[in-house]
């Protein structure tokens, strides 16, 4: 993995980048690397944790071209619903927030994405934060900071990595599921068609799968069957995206 990266929206453009180190040493235990350089400015944080660069861009306007507007549907039309629409409208700023390995320095996914969480985190601290656009969709603050409290214990915060949309359209048999997130950890993204399970069930069913595949680092190939009993062979096949922003996708027969 290469790099973690989102979008803070923010009300105003302004940040205070002394409250954001406070937020990341008081709830994290996450200090910057002895020795190593702290930049702090009126438009950047830049500090290195554990071999990892920490990168906080203040950019005085609105994320470009419309984009948080247009990926904030997919939380007024899923399972986080909340008025992220009006929250990608409202804000007039935005903190570009970075981690990503120094130099040829290896580091897991799952480290850099706990670090660049807990670093979103600190920033959605803030009241002048309205969401956190990542993972192909723009979240609460609370409950992007709920979903990740689990780092505290070793527990990884998929529904904060991987967004999960379901459908379920008028003129076809069942529902339908996808995944958005999954290619940060170097996976193919997942997608559920034409179901017998109702959207819930579909939801909780990618949930566990998207789970299993980060913390084991497992790769799902096509042609392969995947099932959470020995009984339990669902067919996984590779063809063009229905939905969702990848390329292609492995669908699983569920």
């Amino acid at each position: 993995m290469r790099h973690a990266q989102g979008f803070v929206l923010l009300k105003e453009n302004r940040y205070d980048p002394a409250r954001i180190l406070a937020a990341l040493q008081r709830d994290w235990g996450i200090v910057p690397d002895a020795g190593d350089a702290l930049s702090v400015s009126e438009t950047t944080l830049m500090f290195n944790v554990n071999g990892l660069l920490c990168s906080v861009a203040l950019m005085p306007a609105p994320v470009p071209g419309g984009e948080a507007e247009r990926v904030a549907l997919n939380a007024a039309f899923h399972y986080c619903r909340w008025d992220a629409v009006g929250a990608a409208r409202r804000h007039q700023a935005h903190l570009l927030v970075v981690v990503m390995p120094l130099g040829g320095d290896a580091a897991s996914p799952v480290a850099v994405m706990s670090l660049y969480s807990k670093l979103v985190c600190a920033c959605l601290h803030d009241d002048n934060a309205l969401g956190i656009y990542t993972s192909g969709t723009v979240f609460a603050p609370a409950f992007y900071r709920d979903a990740c409290d689990g780092l505290r214990h070793g527990e990884l915060p998929v529904m904060a990595w991987v967004f999960i949309g379901v459908y379920h359209l008028l003129d076809a048999d069942g529902s339908s599921a996808y995944t958005i997130g999954l290619e940060q950890f170097g996976k193919m993204e997942l997608e559920i068609l034409a179901s017998r399970h109702d959207v819930s069930e579909l939801h909780a069913f990618l949930c566990g799968i998207c789970a299993y595949l980060i913390a084991n680092d497992v790769t799902l190939h096509d042609g392969e069957t995947i099932g959470f009993s020995e009984d339990e062979k669902l067919a996984i096949t590779r063809s063009p995206r229905v939905a969702g922003v990848a390329a292609e996708t492995l669908k699983i027969a569920y």
